[in-house]
């Protein structure tokens, strides 16, 4: 953490004429948190990011004159932010609602605003860190309104800013000055540096996600839960209509394979319709957000036997609360794998991690990608995934004992397979039976790859 009021615990150098900067504030417009400083010596002011989320690995430094940037690593999008924002203040008088739960001289504050949802939840998990390791400070949470029912007990207080998450990126002068004035109110004050990846060793999801609905009614007598984390911004295909057809496809080859199948769609927008077959189907996808609603998916997920959705910030909460997932990358994500993740912090053999998050490639819209791999893939999680871990184990435990939890599973899979991919086993009522399917199968594979 860095201390920030009353005095700045940061040093830095003209990038001109590398003289002592004399650091004369802080400023906190949004998701930056900035050093106000002046050259003693060519008189030059700047704004200097102080080492919080991602200016840890990117700092920039911004000419308050001349706009201009100085910066050590070629951090476009990033470098980008700070001088777009910069030149269009936002004038509008927006401020942060406050949460009071208990009265704190010294605190700390954790900055969860950003611009993409994905980067203001990763921050948020820092929240933990602190409440743990440093009790003696009020944890102060500047968070979107979007997240903040995802704040765990035990802070001081919430800072809710009601704009869209979408809009964190902007610089907001009434915040700016909101953000002076409140340093001025305690005895001391520390910024936490919000770190933009935190291992899952330092947060517990329970804390976070709380207080969900009981949704045992819906589900009773369904398994497995197979949930689709859907989205319409980036597809699995090259258009909605591609999309719309691998998920009836995936949804009709589970529902084949698992009689109480119950598939459940989350997320935002409705322009794909999937019509429903023997097995359930419950969707909840909705066009805006809302705390019931995201409370609501929540729920599902925690249940969930597998999630399966395409790269992104949607897969991060389903990820650290399903048992298992599959997530289908893009060529053009590959250099952000891991980084839409929340590993369990309860994996004591890494095997764990390989066992319960799984990853397809493929091309920029993922056409490439074929629905029959997709449900290969989790029908063999949800059947072996049980039997993997229990050998893993074994030179750990007593009993070299095991028995699935539902061994139906096994059998279901294990007589697909071997329909599937291993058709000249069985008689030849069996075989021809066999060979029925596999052409079905082979013709569904073809659909895959059109338009």
């Amino acid at each position: 953490m860095i201390k920030i009021s009353p005095t700045i615990d940061f040093n830095a150098k003209c990038p001109s004429d590398g003289a002592d900067l004399d650091i004369t504030g802080v400023a906190i417009p949004g998701m930056r948190c900035l050093i106000d400083s002046i050259c003693p010596c060519c008189g030059t002011a700047y704004y200097l990011d102080l080492p919080v989320a991602h200016a840890l690995w990117s700092p920039v430094i911004l000419n308050q004159k001349t706009a201009e940037i100085y910066e050590s690593r070629k951090f476009y999008w990033f470098n980008k932010l700070l001088k777009e924002g910069f030149l269009n203040q936002v004038d509008l008088e927006i401020v942060p609602i406050v949460h009071k739960f208990f009265e704190a001289n010294r605190i700390i504050i954790v900055n969860c605003l950003d611009f993409l949802y994905g980067h203001s939840l990763l921050k948020l998990l820092n929240v933990q860190r602190h409440l743990d390791n440093d009790p003696e400070l009020g944890c102060c949470v500047l968070v979107p309104s979007q997240l903040v029912h995802l704040v765990p007990d035990g802070v001081a207080e919430i800072w809710e800013f009601p704009v869209a998450i979408k809009e964190g990126g902007k610089w907001y002068c009434s915040l700016q000055s909101w953000m002076n004035e409140q340093l001025t109110q305690y005895e001391e004050c520390y910024l936490s540096k919000a770190y933009p990846h935190p291992s899952h060793r330092v947060y517990d999801l329970p804390r976070f996600v709380r207080n969900l609905p009981d949704i045992s009614p819906e589900i009773r007598g369904g398994k497995p839960i197979i949930l689709y984390s859907y989205r319409e911004d980036r597809l699995w295909g090259r258009t909605l209509t591609h999309q719309q057809r691998n998920l009836q496809k995936l949804y009709t080859r589970l529902s084949a394979i698992f009689p109480d199948l119950v598939f459940v769609l989350i997320g935002f927008g409705n322009n794909n319709k999937i019509s429903a077959t023997r097995a359930k189907l419950i969707d909840l996808r909705t066009d805006r957000f809302n705390v019931d609603c995201d409370r609501l998916w929540m729920a599902y997920m925690c249940v969930s036997d597998c999630v399966i959705g395409v790269h992104g910030s949607n897969m991060l909460l389903p990820s650290g609360l399903a048992k298992s997932t599959v997530e289908l990358v893009p060529q053009s994500r590959l250099g952000n794998i891991f980084q839409d993740i929340l590993f369990s912090r309860h994996f004591q053999d890494i095997r764990e991690g390989f066992l319960n998050y799984r990853f397809i490639y493929g091309n920029d819209n993922l056409s490439d990608v074929r629905t029959s791999i997709v449900a290969d893939l989790i029908m063999g999680i949800i059947a072996y995934n049980e039997r993997h871990s229990f050998w893993f184990k074994v030179s750990e435990s007593e009993s070299n004992e095991f028995n699935y939890s539902n061994p139906e599973f096994s059998q279901l899979v294990a007589q697909y397979f071997s329909i599937r991919y291993n058709p000249n086993s069985y008689n030849l009522k069996t075989k021809l039976k066999s060979k029925i399917t596999k052409f079905h199968l082979d013709r569904l594979h073809k659909l895959d790859t059109e338009e």
